[in-house]
């Protein structure tokens, strides 16, 4: 079965990242279990310079993993397809839903934030209404 999703985009400086981190918030505490990726077109990387990861990195590895007490990492030197993405998250656990800030991929339904132009299967524009949006997260969770 593949991951139910939901994508949120809009243009930079538009409340994405305010929104997902409260629907996050609204349905984690109703423990429904998420899961999120966020797209950039932007050529950056989350890792830093004066970690031993970027050392690992920069020496040719294809592929760091960073693993604490508290959290495992993966940094993988390329580029990789979302519904790639979609397929290996599904090996690290089992989450309710997905939401995939930047999405742009024409399969998964889309939440549109601010005056930017309207991407394929775009199913509600966010104007401030954020029950709204919940309830249709819910639903499409619901369908699945």
């Amino acid at each position: 079965m593949n991951p139910t999703c939901i994508g949120i985009y809009g243009k930079s400086n538009t409340g994405k990242t305010s929104l997902i981190v409260d629907i996050i918030k609204k349905l984690s505490d109703e423990e429904i279990k998420v899961a999120t990726i966020k797209i950039t077109n932007k050529e950056i990387g989350m890792d830093r310079e004066d970690k031993d990861t970027w050392k690992h990195k920069t020496a040719g590895a294809e592929l760091v993993v960073f693993s604490s007490a508290t959290d495992t990492d993966f940094l993988i030197n390329r580029k990789i397809r979302t519904n790639d993405i979609l397929n290996h998250i599904g090996k690290f656990g089992k989450y309710d839903i997905i939401i995939i800030e930047g999405a742009n991929e024409q399969n998964i339904p889309k939440i549109r934030l601010g005056d930017i132009k309207k991407r394929q299967n775009t199913i509600y524009t966010y104007t401030g209404d954020f029950d709204e949006v919940i309830k249709i997260i819910k639903n499409i969770i619901k369908e699945r």
